[in-house]
């Protein structure tokens, strides 16, 4: 009995160890084919050819260019209106005209106002008369005082009738002096009526060009604090300003006299010169955004560019020549750092749960490629088709090149822009 428990132990512990062994093949087999790919990955990657994109270390001119919008503007443009209500009786001007100072451009209808000039005029004549006749009281007053005194002076009348002779004198003065100050009210009433009259011609107060023209015959104006404006003049059209908004980050390099250009969208693929002329200290702010006005000249003799126009501009604000330049995307370029070492694997399950991977754990990191000093920059050149590291001293840039002032650059040295695989 014994014995036939031993034998069936044993082939059941048999059975067992052959399933187990079976169970192992799989696992084994995925191994391989994992480590075999892992091989062959790191393999690739290590044969793999790196290629560079250069270009040359080269002379030019680098022009440094503020871009900026603006508006283009007569120099000086007026807002014409009356002082004075009335009815336009008279538009002597039409839009676009050309106009000389103190030219007629309208008239209002005067009849009130001539007839209370007439009013007036008559006031100050009765003025006047009323100022004789206090006159004559007045210097007849001081002949009773002057008789009075005398008598009194000789003891034949009282102190009373004295005092009584002065009153009535210092009275006749001060009603003359009432009769003066009436004529010149009266006068202050003509002027000023005489003035009324004048302003109901309203006229050019510069020489220019019509540019708006709002009065129509027949019209009411309404004079009050807020002018009607009824003509719009523009002083000399041939000579004109562009107001263009320069951001806060690009007004340090901005002077007066840089030279600039312009265009419009009336004449596309045309530019048209310009001078800075003008620079403000004060800010304006939109949306957060800082600009400082900034006036630009043009000249405009053949009445090409109108009041109003938008027009997008640049500033040049450097100008260099035959300077020794590369491009911005030098700067940029960063090779990857050397592989780190691969860790030790322990056999063919090391390899696979050590977390290398494909690739055989190869990890890479990038070099900043920042300013070492005061001035200078790093960038890479191509020497027997490796990145050699070397630092420059940076000038001024247009954005897409810069330039190069001290460092062991030549022209026609490669500098690196990118890389790529194969």
């Amino acid at each position: 009995m014994a014995d036939a428990i031993t034998v069936e132990s044993i082939t059941r512990r048999r059975k067992r160890f052959r399933l187990r062994g079976w169970a192992v093949w799989p696992v084994l087999a995925l191994a391989l084919a994992l480590g075999g790919y892992a091989w062959l990955k790191s393999r690739s990657a290590a044969t793999a050819t790196v290629h560079y994109t250069s270009s040359e270390a080269k002379a030019g001119d680098i022009t440094v260019i503020v871009t900026a919008v603006g508006t283009v503007q007569p120099i000086q443009q007026v807002d014409v209106g009356s002082l004075i209500s009335g009815t336009i009786s008279e538009v002597d001007v039409a839009v676009n005209d050309t106009v000389r100072k103190g030219q007629v451009l309208a008239r209002l209808d005067t009849s009130s106002l001539e007839a209370g000039l007439a009013r007036d005029q008559a006031t100050l004549t009765a003025r006047k008369a009323e100022v004789e006749d206090a006159r004559a009281t007045q210097e007849a007053a001081a002949a009773s005082l002057d008789r009075a005194q005398k008598i009194h002076d000789k003891g034949l009348n009282s102190a009373e009738d004295l005092a009584t002779a002065t009153t009535a004198e210092r009275r006749a003065e001060a009603a003359l002096a009432s009769a003066l100050a009436n004529v010149q009210v009266a006068e202050a009433d003509v002027k000023l009526s005489q003035t009324n009259i004048d302003k109901a011609v309203i006229v050019a107060p510069i020489d220019g060009m019509v540019l708006d023209l709002k009065a129509d015959l027949g019209q009411t104006v309404s004079a009050s604090t807020n002018t009607v404006v009824l003509f719009t003049l523009a002083h000399d059209l041939g000579q004109m300003q562009l107001q263009i908004d320069v951001d806060e980050a690009d007004i340090g390099k901005v002077q007066v006299g840089n030279p600039a250009s312009f265009s419009v969208d009336a004449y596309l693929g045309q530019t048209f010169p310009a001078k800075v002329s003008e620079m403000h200290y004060a800010p304006q702010t939109v949306d957060g955004i800082v600009t400082y006005p900034t006036i630009l000249t043009i000249d405009n003799s053949d009445h090409r560019l109108r009041p109003g126009m938008t027009a997008s501009a640049d500033v040049t604000v450097e100008e260099v020549k035959g300077v020794l330049s590369v491009p911005n995307a030098a700067f940029r370029f960063t090779p990857p750092a050397a592989p780190a070492a691969t860790r030790k694997s322990s056999g063919l399950l090391g390899m696979l749960f050590s977390g290398a991977g494909p690739g055989g754990g190869r990890q890479t990191t990038s070099v900043a490629n920042a300013v070492t000093k005061e001035g200078y920059r790093n960038l890479y050149v191509l020497k027997d088709g490796q990145p050699t590291q070397i630092a420059v001293k940076t000038g001024v840039t247009d954005g897409d090149t810069t330039q190069v002032l001290d460092g062991p650059l030549a022209a026609g040295d490669l500098v690196i822009t990118a890389q790529g695989g194969k």
